[in-house]
């Protein structure tokens, strides 16, 4: 799946790009086709790769509630990733996540990623909550969401909890 904004391109991860992240080749990930700096995948992606790796298994594939990378359209590099935490609950709540590369930080690209993303995950029948979560100290990320329209929803000793809602 691949959706498009003005400076970006998002694309979900296959098998093959989530082989060469869990290996950290960069050889690799550029012989599929992407530039990479070396800082994707980050921490949090890499500890994930496993969950999204059996996600696609179990899915047969892709179904756009998995892990999309961000892709500058200027030079083709991954910039960051972005993406959900699988398939809208019983309840059709879904949890979206995103970070960029330390190098593209302060550019707007998670905005105008998740923008994008919201919008396909709002036409989408089955989902009828998104939902996000930061740590506190987290200001970037703060003021990404605010910017969305996420509300705060609640928070604990760790983490703020964040409800978007979408429009029917």
């Amino acid at each position: 799946m691949e959706l498009e904004t003005n400076r970006l391109i998002l694309k979900t991860v296959d098998l093959n790009l989530i082989e060469a992240a869990a290996q950290r080749n960069t050889q690799a990930i550029e012989a599929l086709g992407y530039k990479t700096n070396g800082e994707w995948p980050g921490h949090d992606f890499f500890e994930a790769l496993p969950y999204f790796r059996e996600l696609l298994l179990k899915n047969n594939g892709t179904k756009g509630f998995d892990s999309w990378i961000i892709v500058s359209k200027n030079h083709n590099e991954i910039v960051g990733g972005i993406g959900f935490f699988g398939d809208p609950d019983p309840n059709g709540m879904i949890e979206i996540g995103f970070a960029t590369n330390k190098s593209h930080c302060c550019k707007g690209y998670c905005f105008e990623a998740a923008q994008k993303l919201l919008e396909w995950a709002s036409s989408q029948d089955s989902v009828k909550c998104i939902r996000a979560r930061c740590d506190p100290d987290n200001i970037a990320s703060k003021k990404v969401l605010t910017k969305l329209g996420f509300q705060i929803d609640y928070r604990d000793t760790e983490l703020i909890y964040w409800k978007y809602r979408r429009a029917m």
